[in-house]
């Protein structure tokens, strides 16, 4: 007997638990806004959080609402494709339409340093939970509402990178011959998240963005983590900040 039920198969059937009917029991009520910011980063919502009349909910992860506001923080849900995907399945349930992600990627690229801001346009899916959404192996983020973002970016004179990310579950087996592998396709971060999240927004037919901070690089002989740097918060802040006029 094949232990691994054959995933070509998977794709084709009804999933036993749909999302609204896990929220409908367990939400008891709760209506979300019709836009979300995304962040795994939980203590730099936070920070935002404390500025204003935001209210903590919680399903599967942290919700911060604003009665004045058609957009939600969702943070707190941890970290890889599992985690974000059970949360976001969750708030599209409860209203949400429209996503825009906001965390930390390592860089591929030499000239891609720590601090820098990075918009992704695709995402490779070496993750395990994107191929449950997809069969492509490669997602795409919503072309309209990333180049609304980017004219958000420009507009604030800040600089910042394009270009493909690859998602992955385990950061401790990226390998060298897998960097040297993207870094001649072109991909200029590794994250956890993104993959999972563009493969369900195509699914679910939200359209969803994502930009990174660079936290530390994977381009040179050696790993070289930068989680110190104070231009990482900086910028961490300054994105979740200009996110949210995105969204407005």
């Amino acid at each position: 007997m094949s232990i691994i039920f054959p995933p070509t198969l998977k794709k084709r059937l009804p999933a036993l638990i749909t999302p609204k009917v896990y929220v409908d029991t367990v939400a008891h009520g709760l209506k979300l806004p019709s836009r979300a910011i995304v962040c795994p980063i939980t203590p730099f919502v936070q920070m935002i959080a404390k500025r204003g009349d935001w209210k903590k909910r919680f399903l599967s992860a942290d919700i911060y609402c604003h009665d004045e506001k058609d957009f939600c923080f969702i943070t707190g849900f941890g970290c890889g494709g599992p985690s974000v995907v059970l949360a976001i399945e969750q708030a599209v349930a409860l209203g949400v339409k429209e996503i825009i992600f906001v965390g930390l990627a390592g860089s591929l690229q030499e000239e891609v340093l720590p601090g820098d801001m990075v918009v992704c346009d695709e995402s490779i899916c070496a993750d395990g939970t994107s191929s449950l959404y997809t069969a492509k192996e490669i997602v795409r983020a919503n072309k309209k509402l990333t180049v609304h973002l980017m004219d958000k970016l420009h507009m604030q004179k800040l600089d910042f990178h394009v270009g493909r990310n690859w998602s992955t579950d385990a950061i401790f087996r990226e390998t060298k011959a897998e960097i040297k592998h993207y870094q001649k396709n072109h991909v200029i971060t590794v994250d956890m998240e993104t993959s999972a999240l563009f493969a369900l927004g195509a699914r679910r037919k939200v359209p969803c963005a994502a930009v990174y901070v660079v936290s530390d690089s994977l381009g040179g002989k050696t790993w070289q983590p930068d989680f110190k740097n104070p231009l990482i918060g900086q910028n961490l802040r300054r994105l979740l900040e200009l996110c949210q006029a995105a969204l407005m």
